[in-house]
């Protein structure tokens, strides 16, 4: 009965140890195992990432960036700030149009209040009624009025579909499979599909980056 009733025997640690180490390219710190799941810190290229092993199949469940390099961090930082540059350019575009824009003069309100002459009849004529002082102002001021152009809605993803898969790739070297991008009240944030040539354990990540920032939020892999 108990051959026949049996359970996977959970795989050695130095195994886990060696595989996430030859498949990344990394060291791997911190390896304990718990509820059949292995933790683990893996540091690659000066970043660091947080990982999670399934111990009976060896299957990566999940694999988070918690520490960025330096270089990445950097690169990071590039991204909002072009975004602000080109934003201002946008609005320094938006405001010479506006400059530019042709007022139409307005007619001169005597010439515009000028009772035109009457064919003289036998019967007295009442003299039409002149507008009041107020009115001729209130006309005056609307015809002046230049038009103003509304500024064109700014974007609220910043990054191209592009710049998304490049940053996947500084992190991992492969195929592009799928990018899709889905949008929040944050601003949004791309998913990208890589693909890598392996003979044994996961061989497709998705990175979910920001669309803003460029912060890679979480890395998944599958079969």
């Amino acid at each position: 009965m108990k051959s026949i009733v049996s359970h996977a025997d959970t795989i050695p640690s130095d195994s886990i140890k060696n595989q996430l180490e030859t498949m990344y390219n990394g060291k791997v710190n911190d390896l304990l195992l718990q509820n059949d799941i292995y933790g683990a810190t893996l540091t690659r290229e000066g970043s660091v990432y947080a990982v999670r092993v399934d111990s009976e199949t060896g299957n990566v469940l999940s694999m988070v960036l918690e520490k960025p390099s330096t270089e990445m961090a950097a690169k990071q930082e590039e991204v909002p700030e072009k975004a602000e540059k080109k934003k201002d350019e946008e609005d320094s575009k938006d405001q010479s149009s506006v400059e530019k824009t042709v007022e139409v003069p307005a007619q001169p309100a005597a010439e515009a209040t000028k009772p035109q002459p009457k064919t003289p009849k036998p019967a007295p004529v009442q003299p039409k009624p002149q507008p009041k002082p107020q009115q001729q102002q209130q006309q005056s001021q609307s015809q002046m009025k230049p038009p103003v152009s509304k500024p064109a809605p700014q974007k609220t993803v910043l990054l191209t579909e592009q710049q998304a898969i490049q940053i996947a790739l500084r992190q991992l070297k492969g195929e592009v499979d799928d990018v899709d991008f889905v949008e929040t009240s944050e601003g949004g944030y791309y998913l990208v599909e890589i693909e890598i040539d392996v003979e044994d354990g996961p061989d497709q990540a998705t990175y979910q980056i920001h669309a803003i920032s460029g912060k890679i939020m979480s890395v998944t892999w599958d079969d």
